[in-house]
């Protein structure tokens, strides 16, 4: 993750970045199109760029996508397309995402595509974790087939586990379920994370050197409040260029192994019973 004066790109953009590809709707493993997302006889013909597969998966943001992916659908079910258009389809969408949401908060305890002011949004690796927890609940809620969100749970279970993966059984479950996908769902175009664990999961955890959970993004996200530290007190901020050096330089010390087996382990304190 490349950090930068005013925010940090997310590993997603870095990849559009580097396949220099403009839109991030677009696969930039095979560069298809949203509206080709869900020819999946299409999609298996496209030429995939063996380099971008090299890029991987980013499991933390697959799990934030997967559920988006869920709650989308289910807001447009009503009218059954892929973007509200229509007058009458905003308010349809509008009012049945406010029913998803205070049912989501009142049965679940999360709240899920609300604004945060300074965050973004309150979708996080948490609440996509607690979404996932409860399918048949999510099923009820939301509308959306219970099977297809049992198997979003399985696939990222899959992605964030540390073991070696058949990628030739995953292959096959991976397309039969965006075979499901397609037969339930065909006029919700397919969005481009949950295309790219689906149609070029194998191919991306072959070309791994380690087994695809061991490749997440956690450990970045968990140094969240570290860059803001370093920026604040331990960079330069008469120039962006110089305030990045500074807080990249603090953040190779800081992960150095010599000087992180060094550092004085924090001591656990001990409360004792004071009545």
């Amino acid at each position: 993750m490349f950090v930068t004066d005013q925010f940090k790109i997310k590993p997603s953009k870095t990849a559009q970045t580097v396949t220099s590809i403009s839109s991030a709707a677009v696969c930039f493993i095979c560069k298809s199109k949203p509206t080709e997302m869900n020819n999946l006889d299409l999609i298996s013909k496209k030429v995939v760029n063996s380099e971008a597969i090299k890029l991987g998966i980013s499991p933390l943001h697959a799990r934030i996508k997967f559920m988006e992916c869920i709650l989308h659908i289910a807001y447009n079910k009503p009218f059954q397309k892929w973007s509200a258009l229509k007058d009458q389809h905003k308010v349809l969408k509008q009012e049945n995402k406010e029913r998803i949401q205070k049912a989501l908060k009142d049965s679940m305890g999360i709240r899920v595509d609300a604004v945060q002011q300074g965050t973004g949004s309150s979708n996080d690796g948490n609440t996509s974790r607690k979404f996932f927890s409860n399918p048949s609940l999510v099923a009820d809620i939301t509308g959306v087939e219970e099977e297809l969100i049992e198997r979003f749970l399985i696939f990222l279970q899959i992605i964030t586990c540390g073991q070696k993966i058949n990628s030739t059984k995953f292959n096959n479950y991976a397309r039969e379920t965006a075979t499901f996908y397609v037969e339930k769902y065909d006029w919700y175009y397919m969005p481009v994370t949950v295309h790219k664990v689906l149609m070029h999961g194998k191919d991306i955890m072959d070309a791994a050197v380690l087994p695809i959970g061991m490749l997440s993004e956690e450990a970045e996200e968990a140094r969240n409040k570290d860059y803001k530290k370093y920026r604040l007190m331990f960079s330069r901020k008469f120039n962006r260029e110089a305030t990045n050096t500074d807080v990249l330089h603090r953040l190779l010390v800081s992960s150095d192994p010599y000087i992180t087996s060094i550092r004085r382990q924090p001591r656990k304190q001990c409360f004792q019973r004071c009545w």
